[in-house]
């Protein structure tokens, strides 16, 4: 690969000196590739001619949720796309999401006779982010939720249905008012592959093993391209070829979050060793946030890391846990292995329910039985392992070196709320279904946190302009879901991340088409 140039203007050396001693914290010193252009003052270690070896008007990174909707959204607006990914499959994280979707004023919602509000759904996000949320962000994903929903629908995604053929709502923890969307077998790749299916209808094919390693920045600071390594391999940012790709309009990042770069999250929270697995596919790693930040972007929130509460210890990723434990949270308790109590309200956000179970130091254990199961994912656990079958309370409890006693007092107390519909320990809503755990067989499960989405990446605006340190927008260069960062806040309410994905992918792909094409 030939080099690449890199003359930048006084006013962005200025700048960049500024910033480094930030990017140095972030082990990102250094500026991204610049091309050649008015008076400016040379970087080392690049020539003078900027030589590209593909071009295309739309650049999108990124083949998951937000990424394929950037790309359906600028190709019909127009504009010549071109989508890479960096591993050998299409969809990203998103297509091993459990894919369940927030939506306000759905038709489901209507059907069901729930009344909700913009406020309340903005409301259920702080709350969950502690305050640290983009407010105006959450605003905008709450009110174009529901015409996003239905447009992916249009575009072929399929959602499950009840026994009468219909979607149906899903009770999340967080959620003050019952508005996520359920998705059934398949999860996220429901959505995933219709929407690579629609694109390729549309003559765009998704280009995968093209790993962005770097942004190319004009002297003017508009981002004009980026180099990417063709067969990247394993996150290895030297492997494969370098590829210089000039993006005449724009490129969007729509490149996840890093919880599978050990050494990147550390750097953040150093807790997040290597004894805290991660549910991300192995392409969720730092690369492309780091490519932004020497273009020059503000990074916000990197140290907010969310944990997934409800996994399992006894299985490794993703895994099958959360498809049985998240269902029972509405209906059975997570009790200390050391007391045999309760410790949290099983249907708040993820941080309250993570950092609850953390705080015990060790596993906690989610006891129900058949008779109070909720949802179809009991065999596939207990076929996994991580589930196991008992005769008694009194017997799952010894297994688990609990104190039994405790544990059989707690079941009862918890079967009381359950009776009565009013948790008087902490409050948790008890479901109008919920059935008392009080009859063979009954069913254990560890519960331990997992890595399972960054909050932070770079700062963007309304119309997912990437922003620079002054909060100006960074021409030519946009970003949208996992790899925006401030959205969320401290905590990501569960479900909204599809909803934010759809909804700021499309924005960004309809921002980029609109951008005036580079002279």
């Amino acid at each position: 690969m030939r080099e690449i140039t890199t003359n930048v203007s006084r006013r962005r050396f200025i700048t960049g000196t500024a910033m480094a001693g930030a990017l140095t914290a972030l082990g990102l010193a250094g500026c991204a590739p610049k091309a050649s252009g008015a008076d400016e003052l040379p970087q080392t270690g690049f020539t003078q001619d900027m030589n590209w070896d593909e071009e295309c008007e739309v650049l999108v990174v990124g083949s998951g949720y937000a990424g394929l909707a950037a790309a359906i959204e600028a190709k019909t607006a127009g504009a010549d796309v071109k989508i890479i990914e960096k591993t050998n499959r299409v969809g990203g994280n998103s297509a091993f999401a459990a894919g369940d979707m927030a939506v306000y004023g759905s038709k489901v919602q209507e059907r069901e006779g729930i009344t909700d509000s913009i406020d309340a759904f903005v409301n259920d996000m702080l709350v969950a982010g502690l305050y640290l949320n983009d407010e105006e962000k959450c605003r905008l994903i709450a009110e174009k939720s529901n015409e996003t929903w239905e447009w992916s629908v249009e575009m072929g995604a399929t959602w499950d249905q009840d026994e009468n053929g219909e979607p149906y709502l899903y009770p999340y923890g967080g959620h003050s008012i019952m508005r996520t969307i359920c998705q059934g077998a398949g999860g996220g790749s429901n959505v995933t592959g219709p929407l690579s299916e629609r694109l390729s209808e549309m003559g765009v094919t998704v280009e995968t093993e093209r790993m962005l390693v770097e942004l190319v920045q004009n002297g003017e600071g508009r981002v004009i391209g980026a180099i990417v390594r063709d067969g990247a391999m394993d996150n290895d940012v030297e492997s494969g070829t370098a590829v210089a790709i000039h993006a005449t309009k724009a490129v969007v990042l729509a490149t996840g979050g890093f919880g599978r770069d050990l050494e990147f999250r550390m750097a953040q929270d150093p807790r997040l060793d290597e004894t805290v697995d991660c549910t991300n596919q192995e392409g969720a790693t730092a690369e492309a946030l780091k490519a932004s930040i020497k273009a020059g972007a503000m990074a916000v929130h990197t140290d907010w890391i969310q944990l997934l509460p409800f996994m399992s210890p006894d299985e490794q990723g993703y895994g099958v846990a959360a498809f049985y434990t998240d269902g029972q949270a509405s209906y059975a308790p997570t009790l200390s292995k050391a007391t045999g109590k309760r410790i949290v309200n099983e249907l708040t956000d993820r941080k309250r329910y993570a950092d609850a179970i953390l705080e015990t130091g060790e596993p906690c254990i989610q006891i129900t039985c058949a008779k109070a199961l909720y949802g179809n994912g009991l065999q596939d656990a207990i076929d996994a392992g991580i589930t196991k079958e008992f005769a008694s309370v009194e017997e799952a409890a010894a297994f688990y070196e609990m104190p039994v006693d405790a544990v059989v007092e707690e079941i009862k107390r918890y079967n009381s709320f359950v009776a009565s519909k009013v948790d008087e320990d902490f409050e948790k809503p008890i479901p109008d279904d919920a059935q008392p755990i009080d009859e063979a067989p009954y069913y254990g499960v560890r519960l331990w946190p997992k890595v399972h989405h960054c909050m932070g990446g770079v700062k963007t605006d309304l119309d997912c302009r990437v922003l620079d340190m002054d909060l100006t927008p960074i021409p030519g260069l946009f970003a949208a879901g996992e790899a925006a960062g401030g959205v969320h806040g401290a905590c990501r309410l569960g479900s909204c991340a599809t909803t934010d994905c759809l909804v700021n992918g499309r924005i960004a792909g309809q921002m980029a088409a609109a951008e005036t094409a580079e002279a």
